[in-house]
């Protein structure tokens, strides 16, 4: 039998290779059952799709290794969705006995002004080969008047990497982590369970578990801002542009994660640079900006350099300082 560190490498790599095909039975799932009339936001079809997914991937785990490695369904609202585990081995969820790592799935709707999904775990509960699954979804037209599920797009990234560009964005915005040495209830520093808790710049916790000293008012317990999928990769700020861009320059994973968000959710990309800073791209790869807005130039450059995304994180990487 292989040791656990092989075999935790060969699961995640299988399972980020098959996760595209996941979609794609998915898709032609859908377009057979679930076509409808009247799809609507909130509907909780994300939830369904994060499910098939699971047993997609299942069913392709089994070709592949046999009765070896499954995906199994984590219960009682605990934040991971899955845990990858040894098949027919017995398995311990409350300490992770038996498992190889978890994945956590978000599903978002395409076009949606703010996804509700959010990745507000700490880095500190993350493991080495955690995953955060993302599917970005929409209703499409089937036939006639019905519609169905699509998934657009499929993202699967290291959890601590997704952590660690949220992390680092959250700082740059003003807000804290709490210290176990400082916490605001007073606990003892080897007993404190807030430590690494988000506080925003206001210090109130953004997290049902942060310090109750914290609380943002005696009716509202916290104020849950902290990890929105698209919101914590804003940058208003000199200093949270050049944060990103560092972090994208020297993590592939982080930037092949906020590469998939800003695809599906194009208005923050285009925000992120400046008129100045698309036009200096337009400029080097021969599109036309003359008079263009930043999203009319923007969207020029996407239909015409399909790696313009590389060119962008090239172009204005951050000097050494």
């Amino acid at each position: 039998m292989p040791d656990k560190h092989t075999e935790q490498i060969a699961a995640r790599n299988a399972i980020i290779q098959a996760s595209d095909q996941a979609a794609r039975d998915i898709n032609r799932f859908t377009r057979k059952v679930l076509a409808t009339r009247g799809g609507r936001m909130g509907s909780g079809m994300g939830t369904l799709l994060e499910s098939l997914w699971g047993y997609s991937i299942n069913r392709q785990l089994r070709e592949r290794f046999g009765d070896t490695i499954e995906l199994a369904w984590l219960a009682d609202h605990e934040y991971n969705d899955f845990a990858v585990v040894r098949r027919n081995a017995p398995w311990a969820a409350a300490t992770r006995d038996g498992e190889l790592f978890r994945i956590e799935a978000k599903s978002m709707v395409r076009g949606a002004d703010e996804s509700k999904a959010h990745f507000d775990e700490i880095e500190g509960s993350l493991g080495p080969f955690d995953l955060l699954l993302v599917l970005v979804w929409s209703w499409e037209r089937s036939d006639g008047d019905r519609v169905r599920p699509v998934i657009n797009g499929v993202c699967l990234s290291p959890a601590r990497a997704v952590a660690r560009v949220r992390d680092a964005l959250h700082l740059n915005r003003g807000g804290t982590f709490v210290d176990r040495s400082r916490c605001a209830d007073g606990c003892i520093a080897d007993a404190c369970s807030h430590h690494g808790e988000p506080l925003n710049a206001n210090g109130k916790r953004e997290r049902g578990t942060g310090p109750e000293a914290c609380r943002v008012s005696s009716k509202v317990s916290f104020a849950a801002n902290f990890g929105g999928m698209v919101r914590m990769l804003k940058t208003d700020s000199d200093a949270a542009r050049a944060t990103l861009r560092r972090l994208r320059a020297e993590d592939a994973d982080i930037n092949a994660f906020v590469s998939f968000i800003h695809c599906y959710f194009p208005a923050e990309e285009v925000n992120h640079f400046s008129l100045a800073e698309w036009r200096r791209l337009a400029q080097s790869v021969n599109v036309a900006s003359d008079g263009a807005s930043k999203s009319e130039l923007a969207d020029r450059i996407r239909a015409a350099v399909p790696d313009y995304q590389a060119r962008l994180v090239e172009l204005f990487r951050p000097s050494e300082p």
